[in-house]
């Protein structure tokens, strides 16, 4: 009898937990903000992309304003997140897809602790992503760009207008359909 109420009240669980997970979808869904509004805005609204220092994989120093010119999208990350884990290889996708037509920044987030720059390029290397990654060694983008968790992902103007910050998870239709958006396609 005990093993019977114990079930029901699992399988109560979980319907819950379905329900709120589909419900919070589709909300999430229903309130994404597309760029083409966005990009409507006067000269004295527009949000800069900061200049900070980056390291890119050969251990070069690179300037953030340096990576634009064209429609740029910047992504935050750590390997230590689950959520960042899941969500690169939609980043490998766009990049294979838009690469020639977007600038692909992917940042990992590196505090020494946590994240080095050893554990970004293993895990680069070990999953064969070509995307160009960049490390934050002194966190002074994360920081810069208001990055309170990750991952977080920035969707920039070719003259480095933030015409988006998108500060969690990005599901590879959305990323897709923002890059499409960003090209005017």
């Amino acid at each position: 009898m005990k093993n019977k109420k114990t079930i029901l009240l699992c399988v109560a669980l979980v319907v819950i937990l379905l329900v709120a997970s589909f419900a919070y979808n589709n909300l999430s869904i229903q309130n994404q903000p597309n760029l083409n509004e966005l990009s409507n805005t006067t000269s004295e609204e527009k949000s800069m992309l900061p200049e900070f220092t980056l390291v890119d994989m050969e251990g070069n120093e690179v300037s953030s304003l340096d990576l634009l010119g064209k429609p740029t999208i910047i992504n935050f990350w750590a390997t230590w997140c689950g959520y960042c884990i899941e969500e690169i290889p939609d980043f490998q996708t766009a990049y294979e897809t838009y690469g020639d037509k977007i600038n692909f920044v992917i940042i990992d987030a590196v505090d020494g602790i946590q994240e080095t720059v050893e554990k970004g390029k293993s895990y680069i290397a070990e999953n064969g992503y070509t995307f160009p990654v960049y490390f934050d060694t002194e966190m002074e983008g994360v920081i810069s760009c208001g990055v309170t968790g990750f991952p977080s992902t920035l969707f920039v103007a070719d003259d480095g207008e933030v015409l988006l910050g998108w500060p969690s998870y990005i599901s590879g239709d959305r990323l897709m359909e923002m890059a499409e958006s960003m090209i005017g396609a």
